[in-house]
């Protein structure tokens, strides 16, 4: 399999660079650590000496020349006995890889390389493309230090992190040459574990929902079934399903249009599937009030000229959406219902039809319910009204 970024990646990188193009070309790579990171290695690490320890480096070369880096690389095992772990700290023109705990004791000659290729990774993220991704990375890092960033970046920022580490997973299977040495290598760095068995983790990892509120809620890291079920998904499915595969690993990390949980990529699809539903609304007759037209311009939305039969709103099934999502879509309906003061039960029932032929109709009614103070008589009255225009639900 080719190591390319991961679709979010891409999709983020543009959005930073395009809405916050100033800011993003002050993130520009350029190298980290320097003086201070010679001295930390001096002072704090073991340098393993490619002659007096040629395992490690040997596979350290395996996993560089799978990802094609050329970069010098320098390998170095912390003082400090922690976790085990490993940890690459980024420069342009060589690779430094920081290893801790028993890690070298734990793993074998391929899981190891796994887990350097998984380090390597990051590196050649990072320096693909003249460095966008790390600029991306930076910027978004940086927005979560100030209180007053928005929340759909602090989401990004989480999302943006478990992308790279799935990228990163992806280099620790190029570098070994299959899956089953990357999860292994996984297992036995999260558990300690000497013996595990790789083959029966996928098998569990693929039971696992990762759709809905089954997805990632990991900060820097996926949850290692998630990662191992992703890992399965990319390197196991033909390429002409590779699309269908990043959308899964996608809506695992986290779904496109949570309300609740909304992320650059969702505000955006938010945006546009709001103004698509305002559009069709303001087609049907009783909901093209002076007042409604006004609203549905707020929203971007510039109203046809005459009305349409609701028999030519798209069918779209809204069923699907998160509860909080599909409640903003039924309060944006049922703004364009009551935006005029002098609103009718036309208007109400027209609203419930449109909702209707987006299957949301039970979720305004509720609405409605709730926030309108409709009786049963009235609702009963809309909801039949609304059946009678040729709503079936």
């Amino acid at each position: 399999m080719t190591l390319r970024p991961l679709p979010y990646h891409e999709a983020v990188t543009a959005i930073l660079e395009r809405e916050n193009p100033q800011a993003f070309a002050a993130m520009s790579p350029g190298p980290t650590g320097g003086p201070e990171l010679d001295a930390f290695l001096l002072r704090s690490t073991y340098r393993l000496d490619p002659a007096s320890h040629p395992a490690p480096h040997e596979a350290l070369a395996r996993a560089a020349g799978a990802l094609g880096v050329a970069a010098p690389a320098e390998l170095y095992v912390t003082e400090d006995p922690g976790h085990d772990n490993a940890e690459l700290f980024f420069a342009p023109d060589r690779v430094v890889v920081l290893v801790t705990g028993r890690l070298l004791d734990l793993l074998d000659a391929t899981e190891l390389t796994a887990i350097l290729g998984h380090e390597l990774a990051h590196h050649v993220l990072w320096s693909a493309d003249g460095g966008r991704f790390l600029a991306a990375s930076r910027l978004l890092e940086a927005a979560e230090l100030d209180a007053r960033t928005p929340g759909e970046y602090l989401e990004t920022a989480r999302r943006f992190r478990l992308a790279t580490e799935l990228y990163a997973d992806r280099g620790a299977v190029v570098a070994a040459g299959a899956v089953e040495p990357a999860v292994s290598a996984l297992l036995k760095v999260s558990t300690g574990m000497r013996q595990v068995d790789p083959a029966a983790y996928l098998r569990q990892a693929a039971e696992v929902d990762f759709s809905g509120d089954g997805a990632s809620g990991g900060v820097t890291h996926p949850e290692n079934v998630m990662r191992a079920w992703a890992l399965q998904r990319w390197y196991a499915v033909p390429g002409d399903d590779l699309a269908l595969a990043e959308e899964q690993v996608a809506g695992a990390i986290g779904p496109a249009l949570d309300l609740a949980a909304l992320d650059l990529l969702g505000q955006d699809a938010l945006l546009a599937l709001t103004r698509e539903l305002v559009r069709q609304a303001v087609l049907v007759e009783h909901l093209r009030a002076p007042e409604s037209l006004e609203l549905a311009g707020r929203y971007g939305v510039t109203a046809p000229p005459a009305a349409s039969p609701l028999s030519e709103l798209s069918d779209d099934d809204l069923s699907g959406l998160p509860p909080d999502t599909r409640r903003y879509l039924c309060a944006v309906l049922a703004d364009l219902a009551t935006a005029d003061p002098d609103s009718s039960h036309q208007a109400l029932r027209a609203a419930v039809a449109v909702a209707g032929r987006k299957h949301l109709q039970p979720d305004l009614v509720r609405l409605l319910v709730g926030e309108l103070g409709l009786g049963d008589r009235d609702k009963a009255r809309v909801v039949a009204d609304a059946r009678a225009m040729g709503v079936l639900t």
